[in-house]
């Protein structure tokens, strides 16, 4: 049985930040593609090209049950009617699938068998209003992989697609895609030498959540701030707040992308998580900055590290009053078109950086988080130390400054003269 590279996996709109899935997930993991449904007067949906590629490469037949409730009298119409939107879409993806995907719909009445069904594949019932129950939910399966989405909760349409595709995609795929991390900060942990401890647990420090939830999914591969070449086994990396990074090191970065390599980078000129900084931090809190130097101005974008964006409009309470730099972002911050965002309510993001600059030749720019026009740049070393002073002397510049943005398209290398060092 043929499989989807990774690279299909990953970056279809069924595909990436399953890496953030976090939300970083998906997050990330959907990145590139955005989740389409096409809201016509037919309610057809159109499928994007990552989910069409997935479904084109099955050789196999997978099986999805489709668990829906269909007493008329008890069901409410708006569930009706999205569980016909779901019914319509599974028909896309066995269409696409060329007959490889077989739809089983299954209405699990009570004591029935449908029932029995739905509870052996873990799809769960929500009770209504009348004291009935209600299924609406379906499992993948093929041989003896299985999937299953319990609930197919409405307010995740937007999602639908990513939701089904990812489930397909994971029960073609017996060994986990691997994902490289590389970062200044212990996101992975500290484990202590024998004979030495420290912490509550006198053990070290447990892996930050979203490294967590990573290796659920993937198999993690943390990749050193000082590599001059990335594995190819890595298809998506993360490299977060590369303090320090080396010439060489964005050089195997920019490699790593002109192969086709997906990368997710936080920068950062102010990391208020970064413990060293702080703890030389004395009366004024000690730099901890962090950029890609010589690949940014080749994209065609920048990012000040000495400046943190200010808004009126996102200020969080803090121990020290107001903050118009810690920001409490809102869905308005957010971009409702894009997968990664689209289901984002609030966010929080202490000292942001503003990205700017025009996209190079051949690439797009999509802008996933953006501050309100009420906002300005200022100076990352006081915004540390006078909150309650920056909010009060905030001058809008009405700009919205870009705090997360996608690049697509195609790269140009940043080093046209080779790896550095090399004559």
């Amino acid at each position: 049985m043929k499989k989807p590279s990774l690279d299909t996996y990953l970056y279809s709109a069924a595909g990436v930040v399953a890496m953030l899935l976090i939300a970083i997930a998906v997050n990330v993991i959907a990145a590139r593609a955005k989740v389409r449904v096409d809201l016509t007067a037919e309610r057809a949906y159109t499928l994007s090209p990552g989910t069409r590629a997935i479904l084109k490469k099955l050789d196999t037949p997978v099986t999805i049950r489709f668990y829906a409730t269909r007493n008329d009298n008890s069901v409410p119409a708006p569930l009706k009617a999205y569980a016909q939107r779901v019914d319509d879409l599974l028909g896309e993806f066995r269409q696409a699938s060329n007959g490889q995907i077989e739809i089983q719909r299954l209405n699990p009445a009570p004591d029935s068998d449908a029932e029995d069904s739905a509870r052996l594949d873990g799809v769960t019932p929500q009770p209504l209003r009348d004291g009935e129950r209600l299924y609406l939910g379906l499992s993948v399966s093929l041989l003896d992989q299985k999937e299953t989405i319990p609930f197919l909760s409405p307010n995740r349409e937007r999602l639908l697609e990513y939701d089904l595709a990812r489930a397909v995609s994971r029960v073609l795929t017996t060994e986990k895609p691997v994902v490289g991390v590389m970062s200044s900060l212990p996101v992975a942990g500290m484990k202590m030498p024998p004979g030495m401890s420290f912490g509550p647990q006198r053990g070290g420090e447990p892996a930050w959540v979203f490294y967590s939830e990573l290796e659920r999914d993937f198999t993690v591969k943390q990749v050193e701030l000082t590599a001059d070449a990335i594995a190819d086994d890595i298809k998506v990396l993360l490299v977060i707040h590369p303090k320090g990074i080396a010439e060489a090191t964005q050089f195997a970065l920019d490699q790593f992308i002109l192969r086709g390599g997906k990368l997710i980078a936080f920068i950062d000129p102010t990391a208020v998580l970064d413990r060293n900084a702080a703890q030389r931090g004395g009366m004024m809190p000690a730099a901890s900055s962090s950029t890609l130097d010589k690949l940014l101005p080749a994209w065609g974008l920048a990012m000040d590290a000495t400046k943190v964006v200010a808004d009126a409009n996102y200020t969080s309470r803090t121990r020290q009053g107001r903050s118009a730099t810690i920001l409490s972002l809102t869905e308005r911050a957010l971009n409702r078109d894009d997968l990664l965002t689209a289901e984002g309510d609030t966010l929080l993001m202490g000292l942001a950086g503003a990205i700017t600059g025009k996209p190079a030749d051949g690439l797009k720019m999509v802008t996933l988080i953006r501050s309100s026009p009420n906002s300005q740049l200022v100076d990352a070393q006081m915004a540390q130390m006078s909150g309650e002073e920056t909010a009060a002397n905030l001058a809008p510049t009405g700009v919205e400054y870009a705090l997360a943005v996608r690049l697509s398209g195609k790269f140009k290398t940043a080093f046209p003269n080779g790896k550095p060092g090399k004559a």
